[in-house]
């Protein structure tokens, strides 16, 4: 009889684990593909779109979208924002929190070639290199919660990015 009684506890227990625990950020946790599926704001409401206001007092409309992110266990990463613009680059994590990008821009890229020529023009403006001679631009996420099936990023202070693991 009380063999009965534990096994639905240990499949509960089991479940819970499985798919609502929060996990600690490790790279066992992390790497995968991530796709982005939804923006929520503070009050757990879908947003679309985001809102700048420029210095010049200009409001620009952003689509409230993230990128899938493919995080890779040699360390290497890509963000895929559209079919035609996807960043590449090394992470690591930095925090219990933080996940830290290091974009590679190619330096005979066109974006590359636009960086010497800003450089030409702003001497006191050095962009980091890595050992090729390539162009590096680092920004990090900040991780909300992570379980092994749901990830969530903070966007802008004030937003959620939502993500969903791909199982493979």
């Amino acid at each position: 009889m009380k063999i009965k009684i534990k096994l639905p506890v240990l499949f509960l227990l089991f479940c819970t684990t499985l798919f609502g625990q929060k996990n600690e950020l490790t790279e066992k946790n992390i790497v995968g593909k991530w796709n982005f599926t939804k923006t929520i704001d503070k009050h757990n409401q879908e947003v679309k779109y985001v809102y700048r206001t420029y210095p010049n007092g200009e409001k620009m409309k952003i689509v409230a979208s993230g990128p899938d992110i493919t995080l890779n266990s040699d360390g290497t990463y890509l963000k895929k924002f559209t079919k035609e613009n996807t960043d590449s680059g090394n992470w690591k994590i930095i925090s219990e929190s933080e996940i830290e990008y290091q974009m590679v821009i190619p330096k005979d890229s066109r974006q590359g070639k636009l960086i010497i020529q800003t450089e030409k023009f702003m001497p006191n403006k050095k962009w980091r290199k890595d050992e090729n001679g390539n162009f590096l631009d680092a920004s990090s996420d900040k991780i909300i919660e992570l379980t092994l099936t749901e990830m969530k990023i903070e966007y802008e202070k004030d937003y959620i990015l939502i993500y969903k693991k791909v199982i493979e």
